[in-house]
């Protein structure tokens, strides 16, 4: 079953139900606000909408035109040069104001366990033309939620699409105890800016999740980066009594362990958001790749959409 709640002129919330799961999604910035397993919702946010929209770390967001980083805020294309706002030192992160997240988002159709959201987003940020983006929220009886998305511009233009969740399985607490498995066998070496430097092996180093291994249990669980996918691209991340999993069809996932989350207002429950409250698994191609044509990445143009899909299953234990 799918419910549309309009909230007020801008923004209405779509809650869909399907078996013993339900999930609920705003229109603005097309947020992810819930994922449910009867009572236990085990995405980390805020009670209302109005919080996300000034909201730090971009919670729950569909984020584009391009997620993460792009080096010196610029990049050059076909032998133009296209400078974009620095708002992460001299670094642009997740597209500026030009930010999906950061816009109201409309409803395309619904079905019975589903929703198509879609959004006009004019040239803006230093990225080349107007975009239209659409993002499908489609809930299984067995838990399953597929993130579907489709981007097209009317000039060409690097894509990187993700939402920027942040799962906490327990309900509560700090993310460190949660087991994690990837199936990843290599990951990028970044600078002092988070920018990629290069790839290399897991092995030996603190980013090899290859077997399941407690996010706490080495650099305190601080992490912030993009593990590169070998031929199986999964994702499993166990609490005290759920599993997530995820599986997608991009190259790599960005790891972000909530390291900077925090709130000046209330968040769900009317308890402040803290660092490591939730873990964001940011499905994407790799940062900077406009810079660095030897990384997997992406262009939309005229006649040329986008399309990726990500999935989430929630399942108790």
């Amino acid at each position: 079953m799918t419910e549309i709640r309009k909230i007020d002129d801008k923004t209405s919330e779509v809650i869909i139900t399907s078996g013993e799961y339900s999930v609920s999604v705003y229109t603005f910035g097309a947020t992810l606000h819930s994922f449910s397993h009867k009572d236990r919702d085990v995405v980390v946010g805020y009670d209302s909408y109005e919080p996300y929209i000034t909201a730090t770390g971009q919670p729950s967001k569909v984020i584009g035109p391009y997620a993460n980083r792009i080096a010196g805020a610029q990049f050059t294309m076909d032998g133009k040069t296209f400078v974009l706002e620095k708002n992460d030192g001299d670094n642009s992160l997740h597209s500026g104001s030009k930010n999906f997240g950061s816009k109201y988002w409309k409803i395309d159709a619904t079905t019975e366990n589903s929703v198509r959201l879609s959004l006009e987003s004019p040239e803006g940020g230093g990225f080349p033309g107007s975009h239209h983006a659409e993002v499908t929220y489609t809930l299984a009886e067995d838990g399953a939620l597929s993130l579907r998305y489709r981007v097209e511009s009317e000039e060409k233009c690097p894509v990187n699409i993700t939402n920027h969740v942040y799962f906490n399985l327990n309900g509560k607490g700090d993310i460190k105890g949660h087991k994690a498995m990837f199936t990843c066998p290599e990951y990028l070496t970044v600078d002092s800016g988070l920018i990629p430097i290069g790839r290399a092996s897991v092995e030996g180093t603190p980013y090899d999740f290859r077997k399941p291994m407690l996010i706490g249990a080495r650099l305190d669980g601080a992490y912030d980066n993009c593990l590169v996918f070998g031929e199986e691209k999964k994702v499993v991340v166990e609490g005290d009594d759920y599993i997530l999993e995820m599986t997608t069809d991009l190259p790599a996932v960005q790891l972000y362990t909530g390291i900077a989350l925090s709130s000046t207002v209330p968040g769900k429950g009317g308890k402040m958001l803290f660092p490591y409250q939730g873990l964001a698994l940011e499905s994407e191609l790799f940062p900077n790749a406009p810079n660095r044509p030897d990384f997997p990445g992406a262009y939309t143009e005229p006649g040329k959409p986008f399309e990726t899909e990500t999935v989430y299953r929630l399942v108790r234990k």
